[in-house]
């Protein structure tokens, strides 16, 4: 089936769009993403300076005129424990779960309960170690009634702000709505039913199971974020069966009757106005945990390209010197969701000989491989340009290592060989990975090392943590120091 399938109903009926509506704001914030790590990010420090704020503006109010305003120390203190404890509670509420943190009712239903439980523990602990005497009630319930009014305040002016700009274009999640043997739901239903917080890009009808895997490039391209599929009720169970054609990519699928269901009321079903909306495929990295494993590559890379640069100029000079031809070697990796990026390495190898498609796997003893260039493979200097993939955001510090796009074991492509090699796309190749420091690292000769390195990725992607990570990372240091497996 050819890609142009995908628009021009070849073997696909029909992916017509005519029935496919774009619906793409022209307003001043059109395509406009809004991050909800970001947002949930500056709430976390907005919240705890404005809880500091008000403990000094409260004592402005209850000071005299004309006497100095400082904090006492036992105020600091309160001050220190509603900060300790708003925080601790807010894991127990979940006020910063960045799903629902844009919506007026997360603020009443957590944020409101955590601040008032927050002051009640305050207060229960100043009761029960008797010391509530000392300290003075009117500036404790200011401080209250300030922080509340304040957090509420700055909390109900931004979410105003960002519905007006949703409303004027901007998006959280990026979508395609698609019909398999029906009408794809209407983009007006879903951006409505999700106070435009989704932007369906575009609306498909298919009518091929097949076609399903055509979709994997558009989501890889447009960065799509949520695909809503719909079918009708008796054919849903063949398209969930069919979704292992998007198995390696990491974006959220739902499923929804695309007939008259009636209302439902399922446990573990959510609704789409009164559409049952299944929840069949979900990021395996999602939520509080990407943002911190972003945060994570960008301090490391940039502090490590800051700390490195001057080994980073002398290896420069090194190639430079040693063999004809370019210092650094890019060559084209399939990375998240299957996109195709360019990966920055130190040239380790004659430049007549360079394989920029990998059709001949480096081996041990490689007569390619220059003076330098053996020593910076060994010790994985040559890896260390890709710290600017890191930060790009193509590649991320640890992950499943991006393979070449021709590299091939037994005379056969990778994919062949294991038939969920491509889940390994489902986050951001690494630098290292917990293949590589279980010692599968190297040529891949054989479909046993493919299929073990494949299942130590998984593994990883399974088992994610950031202090998984961490692990990862110490242990890689110390093998720069020695590793067999590497030539």
């Amino acid at each position: 089936m050819m890609r142009s399938d995908l628009k021009y109903n070849a073997t696909v009926a029909s992916l017509e769009e005519t029935c496919a509506e774009r619906v793409l704001a022209s307003g001043p914030d059109s395509n406009r993403r809004v991050s909800l790590y970001n947002l949930a990010a500056c709430f976390v420090i907005a919240d705890g300076l404005t809880l500091a704020v008000s403990a000094l503006l409260s004592e402005v109010a209850v000071s005299e005129a004309g006497t100095p305003v400082q904090l006492q120390d036992w105020q600091i203190w309160a001050v220190v424990l509603a900060l300790c404890t708003h925080y601790t509670l807010s894991r127990v509420f979940d006020v910063y779960g960045t799903q629902s943190i844009y919506s007026g009712r997360h603020v009443i239903n957590r944020l409101l309960p955590c601040l008032l439980f927050t002051f009640m523990a305050l207060l229960i602990l100043a009761v029960a170690t008797k010391t509530s005497a000392s300290y003075s009630r009117v500036w404790f319930f200011s401080w209250m009634a300030v922080s509340l009014g304040l957090v509420l305040l700055g909390r109900a002016t931004s979410l105003s702000y960002i519905r007006r700009a949703m409303s004027r274009g901007a998006y959280v999640y990026k979508a395609l709505s698609i019909g398999v043997f029906c009408d794809p739901i209407r983009p007006k239903e879903i951006q409505s039913k999700t106070q435009n917080a989704v932007l369906v890009a575009e609306s498909l009808r298919l009518e091929s199971l097949d076609a399903i895997a055509l979709l994997a490039e558009k989501i890889a391209l447009e960065e799509i974020d949520r695909v809503y599929i719909s079918a009708l009720w008796v054919d849903i169970p063949v398209v969930m069966r069919n979704l292992d054609l998007l198995r390696h990519l990491s974006t959220k699928v739902f499923i929804l009757p695309g007939d008259k269901a009636g209302r439902l009321n399922l446990a573990g079903i959510s609704l789409l106005g009164e559409r049952p909306l299944f929840c069949a495929m979900e990021e395996p990295i999602q939520g509080w945990s990407l943002w911190l494993k972003r945060l994570e590559d960008v301090i490391i890379a940039g502090a490590a390209l800051f700390a490195l640069f001057p080994v980073l100029a002398f290896v420069a000079l090194a190639i430079r010197l040693d063999s004809e031809g370019p210092i650094f070697f890019r060559q084209d990796r399939k990375g998240f969701n299957g996109k195709i990026f360019k990966l920055w390495k130190f040239r380790s190898m004659h430049a007549d000989a360079t394989d920029h498609h990998a059709a001949i796997q480096t081996s041990r003893n490689d007569p390619r491989v220059t003076r330098v260039g053996r020593f910076i493979r060994r010790t994985s200097i040559d890896e260390l340009p890709q710290l600017i993939n890191v930060l790009q955001g193509t590649m991320s510090i640890v992950g499943p290592r991006p393979h070449a796009m021709s590299t091939q074991t037994e005379g056969r492509n990778l994919e062949e060989l294991v038939d969920y090699y491509a889940v390994r796309h489902r986050v951001r190749p690494g630098i290292t990975g917990w293949a590589q420091i279980n010692g599968l690292r190297g040529e891949l000769n054989s479909v046993q090392k493919l299929q073990s390195r494949v299942d130590f990725d998984i593994e990883y992607i399974d088992k994610w943590t950031l202090w998984f990570d961490i692990k990862i990372i110490l242990k890689t240091l110390l093998l720069v120091i020695r590793d067999p497996h590497a030539y």
